[in-house]
Protein backbone atom coordinates (compact mmCIF):
# COMPACT_ATOMS: atom_id res chain seq x y z
CA UNK A 1 0.00 0.00 0.00
CA UNK A 2 2.89 2.38 0.75
CA UNK A 3 4.20 2.35 -2.78
CA UNK A 4 0.77 2.26 -4.41
CA UNK A 5 -0.21 5.54 -2.78
CA UNK A 6 3.03 7.20 -3.85
CA UNK A 7 2.70 5.82 -7.38
CA UNK A 8 -0.89 7.09 -7.56
CA UNK A 9 0.16 10.61 -6.52
CA UNK A 10 3.04 10.63 -9.03
CA UNK A 11 0.69 9.43 -11.80
CA UNK A 12 -1.73 12.28 -10.96
CA UNK A 13 1.08 14.81 -11.35
CA UNK A 14 2.25 13.21 -14.61
CA UNK A 15 -1.29 13.30 -16.02
CA UNK A 16 -1.61 16.95 -15.01
CA UNK A 17 1.73 17.84 -16.64
CA UNK A 18 0.99 16.01 -19.90
CA UNK A 19 -2.50 17.52 -20.05
CA UNK A 20 -1.07 21.02 -19.52
CA UNK A 21 1.59 20.62 -22.21
CA UNK A 22 -0.86 19.27 -24.78
CA UNK A 23 -3.58 21.85 -24.13
CA UNK A 24 -1.10 24.74 -24.16
CA UNK A 25 -0.90 24.39 -27.93
CA UNK A 26 -4.61 25.14 -28.36
CA UNK A 27 -4.87 28.57 -26.76
CA UNK A 28 -5.52 32.01 -28.21
CA UNK A 29 -2.68 34.40 -28.88
CA UNK A 30 -1.69 36.75 -26.10
CA UNK A 31 -3.10 40.26 -26.29
CA UNK A 32 -0.66 41.51 -23.64
CA UNK A 33 2.86 40.44 -22.75
CA UNK A 34 4.23 39.71 -19.29
CA UNK A 35 7.24 38.01 -17.79
CA UNK A 36 6.13 34.60 -16.57
CA UNK A 37 9.61 33.39 -15.61
CA UNK A 38 9.98 35.37 -12.39
CA UNK A 39 7.31 33.42 -10.50
CA UNK A 40 8.49 30.12 -12.00
CA UNK A 41 12.06 30.80 -10.88
CA UNK A 42 10.91 31.70 -7.37
CA UNK A 43 8.84 28.47 -7.26
CA UNK A 44 11.84 26.36 -8.31
CA UNK A 45 14.08 27.99 -5.69
CA UNK A 46 11.45 27.47 -2.96
CA UNK A 47 11.02 23.78 -3.85
CA UNK A 48 14.80 23.21 -3.80
CA UNK A 49 15.08 25.09 -0.50
CA UNK A 50 12.34 23.00 1.12
CA UNK A 51 13.87 19.73 -0.09
CA UNK A 52 17.24 20.83 1.30
CA UNK A 53 15.77 21.96 4.64
CA UNK A 54 13.72 18.80 5.06
CA UNK A 55 16.82 16.64 4.60
CA UNK A 56 19.23 18.80 6.62
CA UNK A 57 17.19 20.31 9.47
CA UNK A 58 16.08 17.47 11.74
CA UNK A 59 12.97 19.18 13.05
CA UNK A 60 11.58 19.93 9.57
CA UNK A 61 11.90 16.32 8.46
CA UNK A 62 10.04 15.04 11.53
CA UNK A 63 6.62 13.45 11.15
CA UNK A 64 3.56 15.45 12.15
CA UNK A 65 1.59 12.35 13.14
CA UNK A 66 1.74 8.58 12.90
CA UNK A 67 1.30 7.65 9.25
CA UNK A 68 -1.58 5.30 8.45
CA UNK A 69 -3.33 3.78 5.46
CA UNK A 70 -6.31 6.06 6.10
CA UNK A 71 -4.10 9.16 5.80
CA UNK A 72 -2.55 7.80 2.61
CA UNK A 73 -5.98 7.14 1.11
CA UNK A 74 -7.04 10.67 2.08
CA UNK A 75 -3.82 11.98 0.46
CA UNK A 76 -4.68 10.08 -2.73
CA UNK A 77 -8.25 11.40 -2.75
CA UNK A 78 -7.21 15.01 -2.12
CA UNK A 79 -4.59 14.76 -4.89
CA UNK A 80 -7.06 13.18 -7.32
CA UNK A 81 -9.84 15.69 -6.57
CA UNK A 82 -7.31 18.49 -7.08
CA UNK A 83 -6.34 16.98 -10.44
CA UNK A 84 -10.01 16.73 -11.49
CA UNK A 85 -10.60 20.35 -10.44
CA UNK A 86 -7.60 21.56 -12.43
CA UNK A 87 -8.53 19.62 -15.56
CA UNK A 88 -12.18 20.73 -15.36
CA UNK A 89 -11.19 24.37 -14.86
CA UNK A 90 -8.57 24.29 -17.62
CA UNK A 91 -10.98 22.69 -20.10
CA UNK A 92 -13.73 25.12 -19.11
CA UNK A 93 -11.43 28.10 -19.55
CA UNK A 94 -10.65 26.92 -23.07
CA UNK A 95 -8.56 29.22 -25.23
CA UNK A 96 -8.48 31.95 -22.58
CA UNK A 97 -5.92 30.00 -20.55
CA UNK A 98 -2.28 31.07 -20.35
CA UNK A 99 0.62 30.06 -18.15
CA UNK A 100 1.48 33.74 -17.85
CA UNK A 101 -0.58 36.63 -16.55
CA UNK A 102 -1.88 37.94 -19.87
CA UNK A 103 -5.03 38.79 -21.75
CA UNK A 104 -5.85 36.79 -24.87
CA UNK A 105 -7.27 38.08 -28.15
CA UNK A 106 -11.07 38.27 -27.68
CA UNK A 107 -10.63 37.43 -24.00
CA UNK A 108 -13.83 36.35 -22.24
CA UNK A 109 -14.71 36.49 -18.55
CA UNK A 110 -15.60 32.95 -17.48
CA UNK A 111 -17.85 32.79 -14.40
CA UNK A 112 -19.65 29.45 -14.78
CA UNK A 113 -18.63 25.82 -14.35
CA UNK A 114 -15.81 25.55 -11.79
CA UNK A 115 -15.48 29.34 -11.94
CA UNK A 116 -18.89 29.61 -10.25
CA UNK A 117 -17.38 28.03 -7.10
CA UNK A 118 -14.06 29.93 -6.93
CA UNK A 119 -12.44 32.59 -9.09
CA UNK A 120 -9.21 30.61 -9.46
CA UNK A 121 -10.13 26.90 -9.60
CA UNK A 122 -6.89 25.92 -11.33
CA UNK A 123 -4.92 27.26 -8.36
CA UNK A 124 -7.41 25.65 -5.96
CA UNK A 125 -6.87 22.29 -7.65
CA UNK A 126 -3.11 22.67 -7.59
CA UNK A 127 -3.21 23.62 -3.91
CA UNK A 128 -5.21 20.44 -3.27
CA UNK A 129 -2.63 18.37 -5.15
CA UNK A 130 0.19 19.92 -3.10
CA UNK A 131 -1.84 19.30 0.07
CA UNK A 132 -2.24 15.65 -0.97
CA UNK A 133 1.53 15.32 -1.31
CA UNK A 134 2.00 16.99 2.08
CA UNK A 135 -0.42 14.55 3.70
CA UNK A 136 1.49 11.66 2.15
CA UNK A 137 4.99 12.93 3.05
CA UNK A 138 3.73 14.06 6.47
CA UNK A 139 6.54 16.34 7.69
CA UNK A 140 6.79 19.82 9.15
CA UNK A 141 8.58 20.93 5.98
CA UNK A 142 5.71 19.85 3.73
CA UNK A 143 3.16 21.52 6.03
CA UNK A 144 5.12 24.77 5.79
CA UNK A 145 5.43 24.26 2.03
CA UNK A 146 1.63 24.05 1.67
CA UNK A 147 1.28 27.41 3.43
CA UNK A 148 4.01 29.00 1.29
CA UNK A 149 2.49 27.50 -1.87
CA UNK A 150 -0.96 28.80 -0.90
CA UNK A 151 0.45 32.30 -0.36
CA UNK A 152 2.22 32.12 -3.74
CA UNK A 153 -0.99 31.07 -5.50
CA UNK A 154 -2.87 33.86 -3.74
CA UNK A 155 -0.20 36.39 -4.78
CA UNK A 156 -0.40 35.31 -8.43
CA UNK A 157 -4.21 35.33 -8.33
CA UNK A 158 -4.14 38.93 -7.12
CA UNK A 159 -1.89 39.95 -10.01
CA UNK A 160 -4.31 38.25 -12.43
CA UNK A 161 -7.25 40.00 -10.82
CA UNK A 162 -5.71 43.45 -11.33
CA UNK A 163 -5.43 42.70 -15.05
CA UNK A 164 -9.00 41.35 -15.22
CA UNK A 165 -10.43 44.31 -13.30
CA UNK A 166 -8.80 46.67 -15.80
CA UNK A 167 -10.22 44.72 -18.74
CA UNK A 168 -13.66 43.89 -17.24
CA UNK A 169 -14.08 46.67 -14.65
CA UNK A 170 -17.76 46.30 -13.79
CA UNK A 171 -18.21 42.60 -14.56
CA UNK A 172 -15.16 41.38 -12.65
CA UNK A 173 -15.88 43.44 -9.54
CA UNK A 174 -19.42 42.00 -9.47
CA UNK A 175 -18.04 38.48 -9.95
CA UNK A 176 -15.52 39.11 -7.15
CA UNK A 177 -18.33 40.11 -4.75
CA UNK A 178 -20.23 36.88 -5.44
CA UNK A 179 -17.41 34.31 -5.65
CA UNK A 180 -14.54 33.48 -3.26
CA UNK A 181 -10.97 33.41 -4.60
CA UNK A 182 -9.55 29.97 -3.74
CA UNK A 183 -11.68 28.10 -1.18
CA UNK A 184 -15.44 27.88 -1.89
CA UNK A 185 -17.60 29.83 0.60
CA UNK A 186 -14.54 30.63 2.78
CA UNK A 187 -11.70 32.52 1.08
Amino acid sequence: MNNLSLIFIVVCFVIMSVFWIITAFYTKRNKTKTDGWTLRLVAIVVVILFIYLQKNVDFLGSRLWEQSYVIKIIADLVTFIGLLMMVWARKYLGNNWSGNIVLKENHELITSGPYAFVRHPIYSGLIMMVLGVALYVNTYATAIFVVVFFLGAYYKSQKEEKLLINYFPKEYLEYKKQTKALIPFIF
